[in-house]
């Protein structure tokens, strides 16, 4: 109840304000550059494409970027416990690391077991984040499977200065700055960010919190170095600790310390009026530190480090055709420590691809063909195709069909029970889709997929096996999963209005027991709804979604998460030309959920922010 009369206290003020307060200014993104590693409209992107914007960001008032995911319908999360807890997401059903994360075009999965560290991506240093749904290793190699999203930092190509703090329950304490400058030719910003929170007990029934801290800072900068040539470079630094817990019978209380990085050079070169090339050299890491010792008397540490040189080239033959290509080199560090496991690796990886965009009448063709080899496998042959047709200048119908893989990792390779001679996974993909624009201002986009992942690689135990090694424990390549399913968006943006509505029905089933996959609700459905007044804002948002199939923290017995809802109340004050309040209230019924058996997720909180900007 006292949530509820704070939620209102907070947000009253802003009913009086349409009289009083000009008309906003919306701007809708326009493109997209994920879909196809080039500039297209997102009204024109043949891809499943979904794009979170800045205001979008700036009203979720996350604690990290997994927070604002949840409300994207068909992206499942698995958390567990609160703020730095360790989080799966699963796209379209798939494997939590058939979901290729990347940080301004560059990859951040680990090369070991689990996905990227959503939790330790702070949204502060976001400007948009671009979802892609269903396989694009055509353009990104292993891991995008399920989809891809890409995560685009902030710049600022002008003078500006900001400052903003935000505060709530479980003592959460948030400040972040940036300061930008540029002229035209050169442009230099920092943002910079630190997050602490005492949390909330990780399993259900426990009493003690386990807290997360984080310092986050991006910076960038770019020079004009003469007309068809410009030099940048950027660093985005994420570290702090995470205390956690793992639950059950022998459940403990532990914390480990963390780093993720990805810095990069970027030449940008235009050799000719219709032909651009982009030379990247970027490095990424990914450092987690046990803090307290195994039952060997060690501490575990993972570490991947990853160097990458890609060249990018995009060739404008025609008005209405576009031909890219590019040539990737990597090489995949790992070093490793986990209960007595010692992995101490590298491989190398070369890939190229081949793009062709054209139009031609009402009929729009987006092709590509990818070669990868990759030293522990070999070759692997990847491509997709991509349909459309306008039916009417509002109307235009889809097909897609596209292949994918994961590479072993070295945990799957080199970890417990591990075989160097896995086989990848491969994916295969057909999409159907209809985009219409029912008006100016509000659309549709109807997908309905079927994808089948073959060589699922799991560890097994079979008596026949050696037990000296790893106790008979033993990777093998033997799921298959089938996922079919339907998504539908609609989308209403004015000046004065935003609102969305999207949802999925789906059936992600291990084929080989016809069981559903663990974590991955049959149907979960999202909305939003903003009224603008001017500079200020009011806005709620609600997230549904069905049971889901999981296993005991303990035992891992089988369970069901219960199905749950979710709404979220926001609103924005703009009390000065340079200052802003902005208040939001999480979990507004006070909801108990779990999307991973035995952890526990918030109740209802309250944040309130103030901002400045220069």
């Amino acid at each position: 109840m006292k949530t509820l009369l704070f939620a209102g206290a907070v947000l009253a003020p802003f009913s009086s304000l349409a009289q009083t307060t000009e008309v906003a200014s919306v701007t809708l993104p326009e493109v997209v550059v994920t879909a196809t590693r080039t500039p297209v409209k997102t009204s024109e992107a043949l891809a499943a494409v979904t794009v979170i914007d800045r205001a979008q960001i700036e009203r979720a008032q996350a604690t990290d970027v997994a927070e604002i995911l949840r409300f994207e319908a068909g992206i499942d999360l698995g958390r567990n416990g609160g703020p730095g807890s360790f989080t799966s997401a699963f796209i379209r059903g798939g494997e939590s690391n058939h979901t290729l994360v990347l940080i301004d075009g560059v990859r951040v999965n680990p090369a070991t077991s689990g996905g990227a560290a959503l939790q330790n991506i702070a949204p502060e240093m976001i400007e948009r984040i671009e979802i892609v749904r269903g396989p694009r290793s055509t353009l990104y190699g292993s891991d995008a499977i399920g989809g891809v999203i890409n995560v685009i930092t902030r710049t600022s190509d002008k003078p500006d200065l900001g400052i903003s703090l935000r505060g709530g329950e479980e003592d959460t304490r948030d400040v972040a700055a940036n300061l930008g400058y540029g002229n035209g030719r050169h442009s230099l910003s920092l943002h910079a960010q630190h997050l602490s929170s005492d949390g909330i007990p990780s399993c259900a029934g426990a009493t003690i919190d386990r807290g997360y801290r984080n310092t986050t800072l991006n910076l960038r900068g770019a020079t004009q170095v003469s007309e068809g040539t410009r030099l940048s470079a950027r660093v985005w630094n994420s570290e702090g600790n995470a205390e956690y817990a793992s639950c059950g019978e022998f459940g403990s209380l532990s914390n480990q310390d963390y780093q993720n990085r990805v810095g990069a050079i970027d030449l940008s070169l235009t050799p000719s009026q219709h032909w651009s090339s982009t030379l990247t050299l970027s490095h990424g890491e990914d450092d987690i530190r046990q803090q307290q010792e195994n039952f060997l008397g060690e501490k575990d540490v993972v570490r991947t480090v990853r160097p990458m040189l890609d060249w990018h080239n995009i060739v404008q033959v025609g008005s209405a055709h576009r031909v890219s290509f590019g040539l990737t080199g990597s090489r995949e560090d790992v070093d490793a420590i986990s209960f007595g496991t010692v992995i101490a690796e590298e491989r190398e990886i070369y890939a190229g691809f081949v793009q062709d965009e054209f139009t031609f009448g009402r009929h729009q063709i987006s092709a590509a063909v990818n070669l990868s080899d990759y030293e522990g496998f070999g070759e692997q042959f990847n491509w997709n195709l991509d349909y459309g047709f306008a039916l009417r200048p509002s109307t235009r119908l889809i097909a897609s069909a596209s292949t994918g893989f994961r590479a072993p990792d070295a945990s799957d390779r080199f970890g417990f029970g591990g075989d160097p001679d896995l086989d990848p996974e491969e994916a295969r993909n057909l999409e159907l889709g209809l985009r219409h624009a029912l008006t100016e201002h509000q659309s549709l986009d109807l997908r309905a997929f079927h994808i089948e992942v073959d060589d699922l690689i799991s560890v097994e135990f079979d008596p026949a096996n050696d037990p000296d090694i790893d106790f008979g424990f033993r990777a093998v390549n033997i799921d298959e999963y089938r996922n079919r399913g339907a998504e539908l968006t609609w989308r209403y943006a004015t000046a004065q209005w935003t609102a969305s509505l999207s949802g999925i029905a789906q059936k992600p089933e291990d084929r080989s027991t016809g069981d559903l996959l663990l974590r991955r609700a049959k149907r979960s459905v999202t909305a939003r709804l903003t009224r603008h007044f001017g500079p200020h804002y009011m806005g709620i948002d609600l997230l549904g979604s069905g049971e889901r199939r999981d296993v005991t923290a303990d035992t891992g017995a089988p369970t069901i998460d219960p199905g749950y809802a979710l709404v979220n109340l926001s609103g924005g004050l703009r009390v000065h030309s340079n200052y802003r309040v902005q208040a939001r209230v999480e979990n507004l019924f006070d909801k108990k959920y779990e999307t991973a058996a035995g952890y526990n997720q918030p109740g209802a909180t309250v944040y309130v922010s103030l901002s400045y900007a220069l």
